[in-house]
């Protein structure tokens, strides 16, 4: 796997890239700014609403410049689908693609097709490259409160 480190250089070397919760990092505005889409009569989804999740590499070396989305379905309470979502679109992988690496069930191909509505949402596209940028920063900082809340997902050296 590559990793695209500060200078947009890429990197094949082995780590242990951590995807964190937003919401957990930054509560508050996360729960304020988190994507929620409802669903009624969509025959390839159970009617309802699902909650667009984002986790971030916390990472301090990597600069990957990409956000998974775990779809979560607060009607069925479930985890549904992970997506992987690049914001260098002339990336080869830069989706939005169901990570193979994760939770996928039944409905994750319609949720998967559902986030791509989502993303045609020019302010919402802003908004997730944004809250990259906030994590990025926020791992700079040795005193941000993000490194408490991160404590418990160790970075490979």
């Amino acid at each position: 796997m590559s990793v695209r480190v500060p200078g947009g250089k890429m990197k094949k070397e082995p780590f242990e890239a951590t995807q964190f919760s937003f919401i957990e990092m930054f509560p508050e505005q996360g729960q304020r700014e988190c994507r929620v889409a409802t669903v009624y009569d969509r025959p390839e989804l159970p009617n309802g609403a699902y909650a667009f999740l984002e986790l971030y590499c916390i990472d301090p070396t990597c600069d990957c410049r990409r956000v998974m989305i775990n779809v979560m379905s607060l009607t069925l309470k479930k985890h549904l689908a992970t997506i992987n979502y690049g914001f260098d679109r002339d990336e080869e992988m830069a989706g939005p693609l169901l990570d193979p690496l994760n939770i996928q069930s039944e409905y994750a191909r319609p949720l998967s097709r559902l986030f791509e509505e989502i993303l045609s949402d020019p302010a919402y596209r802003a908004r997730l490259e944004r809250h990259y940028q906030q994590v990025k920063l926020a791992l700079k900082d040795p005193t941000h409160s993000i490194h408490v809340t991160t404590a418990r997902a160790p970075i490979a050296p």
